[in-house]
């Protein structure tokens, strides 16, 4: 391995089958908004907007490693991450967690790239069989067409996913507990050290600020 390369990864599980990696994509929220700490959908200064998130990289090894795996990704918010993992300190024995994206400029046929992810929890299988173990996570990336809502939003059209790539794992409660409790160990520390600076920074902005008009 490159001594210069420098890994995002937070967490992986793998077998021989498949990898999942939770990665850190987290993202300082803007001065303008310090309070959130995480950025939260504000404009950068490209203008694009900046969004603080968990990556999620899946890997499906059963027709081969290299470019015989198929590779997808999806992400999540902080918040949703801790979410998920209180369900399962809790002790919920069933859990549905879904969500559909859909992102980038439309291709030549009206596309844009979409995701799916689902991170379910079945105690029982389609037969009424016990689970050995009980978390299904699946991602599947693909395409489809974009939408706009009456409030600005975009959604993807009904019907219209096209899959390109899907892969999935079964997890135990432990295993999905290691991921987890360390995605949100990691998600205090990054807090812990990001915020203060931020803080610091905006509070002084507004104070000067103020002893400006007061001065005027």
């Amino acid at each position: 391995m490159n001594e210069d390369y420098i890994s995002n990864q937070i967490a992986v599980y793998k077998n021989s089958k498949t990898l999942i990696e939770f990665q850190d994509k987290l993202k300082i929220a803007s001065i303008g908004c310090y309070a959130h700490i995480h950025a939260d959908g504000e404009p950068g200064a490209d203008g694009r907007r900046r969004h603080s998130l968990i990556g999620i990289l899946m890997k499906d090894y059963s027709n081969g490693t290299g470019e015989q795996a198929v590779t997808v990704t999806a992400n999540i918010s902080p918040e949703e991450a801790k979410f998920i993992l209180s369900r399962l300190t809790a002790g919920f024995r069933e859990f549905n967690y879904q969500q559909d994206k859909i992102f980038g400029e439309k291709d030549s046929e009206g596309y844009s790239k979409a995701s799916k992810i689902r991170i379910i929890r079945a105690v029982k299988d389609a037969r009424g069989n016990a689970r050995k173990l009980p978390w299904y996570i699946e991602i599947e990336n693909g395409k489809g067409i974009p939408q706009k809502n009456s409030t600005g939003g975009t959604y993807m059209k009904a019907n219209s996913f096209v899959s390109e790539g899907r892969a999935y794992t079964n997890l135990s409660d432990l295993d999905l507990f290691r991921l987890l409790s360390r995605v949100s160990s990691y998600i205090e520390s990054w807090e812990k050290a990001a915020a203060p600076p931020l803080i610091k920074l905006a509070k002084n902005t507004m104070e000067s600020r103020r002893a400006g008009k007061t001065a005027a």
